[in-house]
């Protein structure tokens, strides 16, 4: 499909989207991670947060920022702030410490109510525009306003903060319908008066922004509309998670934009797998029902998507599994699961109630992963899923979809062996090996979150594995060791091949001679 332009997006999933009160406020590894999807998915701009709340915001906007250069992330940084000097001066903190440029998006009530309530007339405001705009202007970063309520607002207020913006330097003008209170056909009418307003200024270099919410139904409608209208950047939230109902759901958003031809298409597979990582970030529950990337919607027909994402084609379904074939499988209750499991790509079909354990001891021959209690009691079974360790004998492996998982198998052996293979024989920490597997998998993840684990720390960790050999303290000291192999602070190695192997039997040649 070829598209008649690229209208930006805008993702506010670690700004707006927190402002939910039934979210979790993800830590700086899930924020890293979610930056990460949304790269993924084609998200133009993404903002970091509101640097001025505290300490910590700037330093995990920071973090943010300094990601995307580093890892030459197609995303770029904005970051929300009031109209006020100091909030700025926040942003400003951010952008010096990462090392990049960081675009100011600074708000302002803008309706009647709003003033009445605050005791707030049009000098005071202009003076708060022009003050933030300068403040920008003076540390280098380009400024956006941003009109909260802008769909109920008097067009001479709004032309009136919109000129003290563009005089002070101002990129752009952000248009919120902050309360969900538009139609498409305001939303037609208001970005005609604005660019009407724009090319009698001669200020056409002004680009806008549409940020709405969905209290009414139609943010989506409302977002499609204003990019159909010339709209160059929409906002949207992972799953649209956000104020009161929400904001408009980026996955939506995105897959509706190359429906109609103004971006390239994104694949379903590539748009769920964001929305789990914030779903986990966020501790929030993608609704089974939810467009798109809910559990009903992700059935066979998904899978006949062939689109083009990034001038990357992505290969139909054979025609060999198309029609009768998928037809047969799904009337014998099975569904098909894309996943990665020690960064091999696994295509199958399973059915419904297979755990992750089955499908990977008795279909992929994978055994390394012990089968133990079965009910999620000796952790005996854990593995890594996306990083996280995980019981699979509880997890189904259909809910492994379009995910990474990694086995026991999946730590090097020799000559360059794992940290940890290398410290449980150096330290004996496998006695009869049944829950060394587990154990191993939950070690790993707790030594890629935290390379230098106090003993609690590592006993807290793998409290969840039990061991029927009673071997705890050597466990516990060889996972110490390994986090020291990892830092460099002991030397790997020792001792190989280890003290603890027992040689192998004679064979029946050998005894006979």
């Amino acid at each position: 499909m070829t598209t008649k332009g690229h209208v930006q997006v805008n993702d506010e999933s670690l700004r707006d989207g927190l402002q939910s009160p039934s979210v979790h406020d993800p830590s700086p590894d899930e924020k890293l991670a979610l930056l990460h999807a949304m790269s993924a998915i084609g998200v133009d701009v993404a903002s970091v947060g509101l640097p001025a709340a505290s300490a910590r915001a700037v330093a995990d906007a920071a973090a943010l920022v300094k990601e995307m250069s580093d890892a030459r992330l197609r995303v770029r940084p904005t970051a929300a702030a009031r109209t006020t000097e100091a909030d700025v001066g926040a942003v400003a903190e951010v952008s010096q410490r990462a090392g990049a440029s960081v675009e100011v998006y600074a708000f302002i009530g803008s309706s009647p109510i709003r003033h009445y309530v605050e005791g707030w007339d049009l000098a005071f405001l202009r003076k708060r525009v022009t003050g933030a705009a300068e403040a920008a202007r003076k540390a280098g970063l380009p400024f956006c306003l941003v009109t909260e309520d802008t769909t109920r607002a008097h067009p001479t207020s709004l032309t009136a903060l919109w000129d003290a913006a563009i005089d002070s330097g101002a990129s752009r003008l952000c248009l919120c319908d902050t309360v969900g209170h538009a139609d498409p056909f305001g939303v037609e009418a208001l970005v005609a008066f604005v660019k009407s307003y724009l090319a009698g200024r001669g200020a056409s270099h002004v680009k806008l922004d549409w940020h709405g919410h969905e209290d009414r139904g139609l943010g989506l409608a409302n977002a499609l509309q204003a990019a159909s209208v010339g709209v160059e950047r929409i906002h949207g939230t992972a799953m649209g998670v956000g104020e009161r109902v929400g904001n408009v759901a980026m996955e939506s958003l995105l897959y509706n934009l190359g429906k109609i031809g103004e971006r390239p298409p994104v694949p379903l597979q590539a748009l769920r797998r964001y929305t789990d990582i914030a779903a986990r970030a966020m501790r929030w529950s993608v609704s089974p029902g939810a467009p798109l990337v809910g559990e009903l919607s992700r059935g066979i027909d998904a899978l006949r998507e062939v689109p083009c994402v990034l001038g990357e084609q992505v290969p139909p379904i054979p025609a060999s599994t198309s029609d009768a074939a998928r037809d047969a499988t799904q009337e014998e209750g099975f569904v098909p699961i894309r996943l990665r499991v020690n960064d091999d790509p696994v295509e199958t079909f399973v059915r419904p109630s297979r755990t992750l354990l089955e499908l990977l001891r008795y279909d992929l021959d994978l055994v390394g992963t012990r089968q133990g209690c079965d009910k999620g009691d000796c952790g005996a079974c854990t593995v890594l899923i996306d990083g996280q360790p995980h019981l699979a004998c509880l997890t189904l492996a259909a809910h492994c979809d379009e995910r990474e998982v990694s086995t026991v198998e999946s730590l090097r052996g020799p000559p360059a062996l794992d940290p940890l293979l290398d410290a449980f024989d150096r330290c004996g920490a496998g006695q009869c090996g049944f829950c060394t597997p587990g154990m191993l998998m939950t070690a790993t993840a707790l030594l890629h979150r935290d390379p230098e684990p106090s003993r609690e720390a590592v006993r807290r960790s793998i409290s969840g594995n039990l061991c029927r050999c009673t071997g705890y303290g050597a466990i516990v000291t060889a996972i110490e060791l390994a986090a020291k192999i990892k830092r460099g602070a002991e030397p790997a190695g020792v001792d190989l091949p280890g003290r603890h192997v027992p040689p192998p039997l004679a064979s029946a040649k050998e005894k006979a001679t």
